[in-house]
C-alpha cells in the first residue's frame, strides 16, 4: 500500500523512469530525487514552475497516486483523475441514475446528521463551546434536510470556533486560506476515489448544479470538513510560522492527507478511510440502505 507523499514547491522538471517518479531540481545544486510510484500515496505540486511529462501523469493516475496542482495564488485548482481502472463502470452509472429521489434525501439527511456530529466535536476538540447544542439540531434533521438544518448549524459552528477572533467564511484571510487549502486537497482525492471505483462525479446526491463537475464529490466531502477544521485551528496556534499565508503554512495542511482516522472500530490513513466511504456508497445504493454509508469517526482526544 502506498505510504509516502510529496509536497513539492520549487521549481523541477519531472519524469518517469523505471517506474519511479524522477525529480530534477532546476537549482544545480539539489541533486535528483527518486521515488517509486508504487510507494506514493500523493504528490502535490505546489509551484506553476514545474514541467511534467503526459508518460509521468498516465503512471501516476495508473498508480492511484493523488496528484494535486495549484494556482498562481497557491491554492489547488487541478487534479488528475483515473477513468478506466474499474472493470465495471457501466454498471456503476447505471445505479447512480437509477437511485431514487427519496433514497438520495435520506442519504442525505445521514451525511448532513454526521457533519454536524463532528463539528461538535471539533468544538469539544478545542474547548469551544455550543457542541452539545449541535448535537441537539441532529435529532431535528428530517429527509433531505427538508428544514436546513445544516446551514443553521454552520452559522451556529462557526460563529464558536472562531470565537477569539473576527471570522466570517469567506474573507480574504490566513483562516480561510488554510481552510480553503484543506478543502480542496480533499474535495481532490475523493473526486480521484469516486472516478477510479466507477462513479461519474458530476452526478449528486444532493448537489445538482449544472456547472459543477464534482456535485457526489462535494457531497461526500461534508464530513470530511471538520478534520480540515481541526488541522486548520492547530496550524494557526503554531506560534513559529509566519504571519501570512506560506509554504510552511501550506506543507502543514497537506498532514490532512496522512491523518489516522478511526473507521468501523479500526484505523486507517485518511485515504484509506475514503476509499471505504465510496465503497459504502456503493454498497448504500445497491442495497437502498442509507445507513451502509460509512464515515470515519472524529475523535475528541
Amino acid at each position: 500500500m502506498a505510504w509516502r507523499g510529496i509536497h513539492l514547491s520549487k521549481p523541477a522538471y519531472l519524469s518517469v523512469e523505471h517506474r519511479a517518479l524522477r525529480l530534477k531540481f532546476r537549482e544545480d545544486d539539489q541533486p535528483d530525487f527518486r521515488q517509486p510510484l508504487e510507494d506514493l500515496a500523493y504528490l502535490i505540486i505546489d509551484t506553476t514552475e514545474v514541467t511534467l511529462s503526459a508518460r509521468l501523469l498516465s503512471s501516476l493516475s495508473a498508480a492511484g497516486t493523488l496528484v494535486v496542482g495549484v494556482d498562481q495564488k497557491h491554492l489547488p485548482n487541478w487534479t488528475v483523475l483515473p477513468w478506466t481502472q474499474f472493470y465495471r463502470q457501466g454498471d456503476i452509472i447505471e445505479l447512480q441514475i437509477a437511485t431514487s429521489g427519496p433514497l438520495k434525501k435520506r442519504i442525505w439527511a445521514n451525511i448532513v446528521r454526521t457533519k454536524i456530529l463532528h463539528q461538535s466535536l471539533v468544538l469539544d476538540r478545542f474547548d469551544k463551546s455550543g457542541g452539545s447544542t449541535l448535537r441537539a439540531m441532529i435529532n431535528h434533521i428530517r429527509s433531505g434536510d427538508a428544514d436546513n438544518t445544516e446551514a443553521r448549524a454552520a452559522r451556529y459552528y462557526w460563529k464558536n470556533l472562531f470565537n477569539d477572533r473576527e471570522f466570517r467564511r469567506h474573507d480574504e484571510d490566513l483562516p480561510n486560506a488554510l481552510l480553503n487549502y484543506g478543502y480542496a486537497l480533499i474535495r481532490a482525492a475523493i473526486s480521484r476515489t469516486l472516478c477510479g471505483a466507477g462513479f461519474i462525479p458530476q452526478l449528486g446526491l444532493h448537489h445538482c448544479s449544472v456547472s459543477n463537475s464534482y456535485n457526489l464529490a462535494d457531497d461526500l466531502i461534508e464530513p470530511y470538513r471538520p478534520f480540515v477544521d481541526a488541522l486548520t485551528l492547530e496550524v494557526l496556534a503554531d506560534s513559529g510560522l509566519p504571519v501570512d499565508f506560506s509554504t510552511e503554512h501550506r506543507r502543514a495542511m497537506v498532514r490532512l492527507l496522512e491523518l489516522q482516522v478511526n473507521l468501523a472500530e479500526e484505523s486507517y490513513g485518511i485515504l484509506t478511510a475514503i476509499e471505504l466511504t465510496v465503497t459504502s456508497l456503493r454498497t448504500s445504493l445497491t442495497k437502498k440502505d442509507c445507513d451502509s454509508l460509512i464515515f470515519p469517526n472524529l475523535l475528541t482526544t
